[in-house]
Parts: C-alpha cells; sequence; structure tokens
C-alpha cells in the first residue's frame, strides 16, 4: 500500500486529468525543454531516474537526449501511468510515490523532475532520499513552482472575501518559495546546489478560465473544508479583471524555480 504522504486529493486529481494533460500543458513542455536544453551535454549519464513524469512525456524526450542511458519513470498517479505505458518501450515505468523511492542507494547517475516537486510537503526529507539514490557523481536537476504562482488569484480572493473567517474558508494552499527549497537542499545534505527563480507571466480569457486550467490539469489544491462561493468568484472575477489585466488580456504569474544540485 502506497504511504499517504500525497494528499490523496491531489492523487486522484492528476490521475483523473490525465486523458487531457498533455493538451492543457504547454506551459510544461516549455519549460520541461529548457530543462532538457540544460543537461544535454552531461556525457557520464547512465542510470537516470525521473521523478512525477506524469503522462511521460519529458521521460520520453530524456531518451532522445540520452539514446544509451537506462531511463526510469516514476508517478504516483495511476491515470498517468496508463497514459506512460503509451509511449513505453524506451524507458522503464514504475508507480511511486516521491517521498518513498523504491530504489537501492546509488542506484542512479542523474535524477530529473519538471514541475513536480511543489505537491512535495517535506522538501528536506524527499531531497535527501534523491541524494541517498544517487552515484557519487550523481546530480539532481528539477524545476518547481513556487509560492508567487498564482499571485493575483489570490490577491483576487482575498481582496473581495469580506471579514478574515470567509479568508480562512478558502485557504488554497501557497506553494514553497525559493528561500525555503534552498535550505531543504542543505538540509539534505547536497554540496553544491544552485536554485533559481523567474516568474513567468501567461495569459487567460479571465480567472475562470484559469481556474478551469487549474482544475484541467488535476492541480486543484483547496483544503479539505474550503469552499468558494459563487458571489466570491464573480466579485473576485471582475475585481481580477480591473487590476491584473494588460494589453494581452488577463494574465497570472507563474513563479518557476530551476534546481541543480551535486551530491
Amino acid at each position: 500500500m502506497m504511504p499517504a504522504v500525497i494528499d490523496q486529493r491531489i492523487r486522484s486529481g492528476f490521475s483523473k486529468a490525465a486523458s487531457r494533460y498533455d493538451r492543457l500543458t504547454d506551459l510544461h513542455k516549455e519549460i520541461g525543454n529548457e530543462l532538457i536544453e540544460r543537461i544535454k551535454n552531461v556525457e557520464f549519464v547512465l542510470p537516470l531516474l525521473d521523478i512525477g513524469m506524469g503522462t511521460g512525456w519529458f521521460t520520453h524526450r530524456l531518451t532522445t537526449v540520452f539514446p544509451d542511458a537506462m531511463i526510469v519513470g516514476l508517478d504516483f498517479a495511476p491515470g498517468m501511468i496508463l497514459r506512460a505505458r503509451e509511449r513505453a518501450g524506451t524507458f522503464k515505468i514504475v508507480q511511486g510515490d516521491a517521498s518513498f523511492l523504491p530504489f537501492k542507494e546509488g542506484a542512479f547517475d542523474m535524477i530529473t523532475s519538471n514541475l513536480a516537486y511543489q505537491w512535495i510537503e517535506d522538501l528536506p526529507r524527499a531531497f535527501a532520499l534523491c541524494r541517498s539514490l544517487l552515484s557519487k557523481r550523481g546530480r539532481l536537476y528539477l524545476t518547481m513552482f513556487g509560492h508567487d504562482t498564482f499571485r493575483e488569484l489570490f490577491a483576487a480572493l482575498d481582496a473581495c472575501a469580506g471579514k478574515k473567517s470567509d479568508k480562512n474558508r478558502f485557504a488554497i494552499r501557497r506553494l514553497t518559495d525559493q528561500q525555503h527549497i534552498a535550505d531543504a537542499l542543505t538540509a539534505a545534505g547536497f554540496n553544491a546546489r544552485h536554485v533559481q527563480a523567474e516568474h513567468i507571466r501567461v495569459h487567460f480569457p479571465d480567472m475562470m478560465n484559469l481556474i478551469k486550467w487549474i482544475k484541467g490539469i488535476g492541480a486543484n489544491a483547496l483544503a479539505k473544508d474550503a469552499y468558494i462561493g459563487k458571489d466570491l468568484l464573480l466579485k473576485a472575477g471582475q475585481y481580477y479583471n480591473e487590476n491584473f489585466k494588460d494589453l494581452l488580456g488577463v494574465y497570472a504569474t507563474f513563479e518557476v524555480i530551476r534546481v541543480e544540485a551535486r551530491r
């Protein structure tokens, strides 16, 4: 039985989104391609583990960059595993949780992950596990969304919520920040580490389309007792349109954090 380190609602959300995930994740692919550019000249890679592979798009790209490497893709969502198997053949597939990786110590020369670790609550433990799986020359390369992601959405909901008790009612979990990630790598024992953040502006027709996109990729992360009423959504949508719009339309900020660490 898989430990419930990642909330079962998140696991279920991603699993249900698997069939439409590739159509909705152009941003993920753009960030993944940039990650490929950063690692493609690494020469010593033999065994390689990709954590949070989703439908296997990024993992499959790795096989074209490192055709002689033994590549393993891992994900926790059954729906994603099924989709990834459609691409399999050039890489192996394992269902597992990023906080309980079922591999031997020192098994991999490289561990990669594209936009998955923002869902891990105990990053020091998860990074320490990665480090234990790396060979002496091993490297960790990953991207993850950071705290400033969807900051406009949070601001709109907060501005329109009214009293404090209402604000607590829709407490959407904010993602971790750059400093916490850097501290987690240090706590995990990585000797060399580089953490860089970039803010990307993505345009949507309106706030509701942004929310639909979030739900569409399975990334809805409301608290268990959270509730956002129709009236609040209407008010927040109007506020969003008035305050977070440029010549190209309504926008949302994505903070992309890129990590490179050496064992």
